[in-house]
């Protein structure tokens, strides 16, 4: 029998050739690098990211990988688990249409290109592969039980598409590399998601798995069923859009255009609100202490969100990854400190009695305006209540993906103890797609600046923010020092 679509990526994958992708796309995946290291910086410092640093270094292995951003030698596979936990610890990724590809991406084409000796067009060629499967993958289940990170499944087929590219396979073995890593996809518990510090590892196992994939092709493992399509294949589980329709404009409609990266830890749908609390303060000097409650107006999105965590939450006790969706623990931190950072989410700072006190006076509804513009999307339309799949439609066209916009909008009312009113909106948060490339690029620099500095000495930070820019023109030894001054000197 044929393979249908996955016959058709491995082709698309083998063929991909870095010097025929626009360039504003390979601009986006070196925004994409900046973002994603950057959350491992941050990671590294969190709880879970703590834990899972301890753990990797428990186990035996080679020592052709590296941990970033300790700097430790261990395995491939043990580097990309511990690399990709600590780019999800703290929900301070990137996303774009219709998934978040950054763990898989980044981590899994750097960890591979270093493991085996790839300059960084490849490495960019990788991520681009894993980027656009994986978003297409993504969009297959938009309106389901599975979204956004839930979606783990989709770094099966990154890991495998970038792990196939970098290792040099040919258009048959690719796809059975992309067959391989569906062996078992992935069903995400919500429990486990929103209440456990078990979500900083979602990705990484099934990166991990995906790699492992393309290995397996690579020494001969063998696939004569497609495990995509059929009765018995991953569209039948996830699938509610047409997976041949997400995948018939490969190489024509790039999704990666629509990368968008959060300049704060935390849910893509809370930044736009925190965009809002942060200017307020800003212009109008707040004493977050004298606020006697903040009015939240927000699309279905942030509601939906905030109604799947809220049964997770557990006051001064809860978990980081569970305030990373809750809208008042972070407006109230954020009038609170000024900021909204992975300092916020330590668990000194979490029991603070005085956030808990104001996030009582955070009250979130939804707002029709910001409803309206989010349904307005060319490319995807949804129903009234924005988390069913039912009258959706995804348009593949050109046109409507560089027309849409992360519409994640939201006003904010700010009252003052002493009767002042502040109010603020914004429809398309910080850093996302609907913005400028020039906004989006800044973003992803102050980012990398910030997150970095408490290990990285500037002139390092500058050097490695110079080669990122400039990747496509690395060697595979260049690569290797790229990844080195992304680490600690202690190293």
């Amino acid at each position: 029998m044929g393979f249908g679509i996955t016959e058709r990526i491995g082709i698309w994958v083998t063929n991909l050739r870095l010097e025929s992708v626009p360039r504003r796309v390979v601009e986006e995946l070196k925004n994409q690098v900046l973002s994603v290291i950057a959350a491992m910086h941050a990671g590294h410092f969190s709880e879970p990211g703590r834990v899972v640093s301890r753990t990797v270094k428990q186990w035996a292995g080679g020592k052709e990988a590296t941990m970033v951003p300790s700097g430790e030698r261990t395995s491939l596979h043990y580097a990309l688990f511990a690399n990709a936990s600590l780019s999800m610890a703290l929900d301070y990724d990137d996303y774009l249409f219709a998934a978040h590809t950054g763990h898989s991406a980044v981590v899994g084409a750097l960890g591979v290109a270093e493991a085996a000796n790839r300059g960084g067009a490849e490495v960019l060629a990788a991520q681009l592969a894993a980027n656009e499967i994986g978003g297409r993958l993504g969009a297959v289940a938009l309106g389901g039980p599975l979204n956004g990170q839930m979606c783990s499944f989709v770094h099966l087929a990154g890991g495998a598409a970038a792990g196939a590219r970098l290792l040099e396979l040919d258009a048959a073995k690719t796809t059975a590399a992309l067959n391989i890593a569906m062996a078992q996809p992935p069903h995400p518990l919500r429990a486990a998601f929103f209440g456990s510090e078990a979500k900083a590892i979602l990705a990484a196992q099934t990166l991990t798995a995906g790699i492992q994939a393309a290995q397996l092709a690579a020494q001969g493992m063998r696939v004569v069923a497609d495990a995509w399509e059929g009765d018995d294949g991953l569209a039948k589980l996830v699938a509610l859009h047409s997976l041949d329709a997400a995948f018939e404009t490969l190489g024509e409609v790039w999704v990666t255009e629509t990368l968008s990266y959060k300049p704060y830890p935390g849910c893509a749908y809370l930044t736009a609100i925190i965009d809002c609390v942060l200017a307020l303060q800003r212009q109008h000097h707040i004493d977050g202490r004298k606020v006697r409650a903040v009015h939240i107006a927000a699309n279905p999105l942030t509601l939906g969100m905030e109604a799947w965590s809220a049964p997770y939450l557990r006051g001064p006790e809860s978990l980081p990854v569970t305030l990373n969706f809750s809208v008042a623990y972070s407006v109230a931190a954020a009038l609170l400190d000024k900021e909204l950072s992975p300092r916020q989410f330590l668990p000194e700072r979490i029991k603070d009695p005085t956030t808990w006190n104001l996030a009582q006076r955070v009250t979130l509804t939804l707002d029709d305006t910001m409803t309206q513009k989010m349904q307005e999307s060319p490319l995807v339309r949804l129903d009234s209540g924005g988390r069913s799949s039912a009258g959706m439609r995804i348009d593949w066209g050109p046109r409507q993906l560089t027309n849409h916009k992360m519409s994640f909008g939201a006003r904010v009312r700010i009252e003052l103890e002493s009767g002042r009113t502040y109010e603020a909106e914004q429809e398309v948060p910080f850093g996302a797609f609907g913005r400028t490339f020039d906004d989006r690029r800044k973003q992803v620099e102050d980012k990398f600046r910030r997150e970095t500095r408490y290990t990285l000495r500037k002139e390092r930070m500058e050097r490695a923010i110079d080669m990122i820019f400039h990747l496509e023109d690395l060697n595979s030894v260049q690569v290797r020092e790229l990844i080195r001054l992304c680490c600690s000197e202690r190293s």
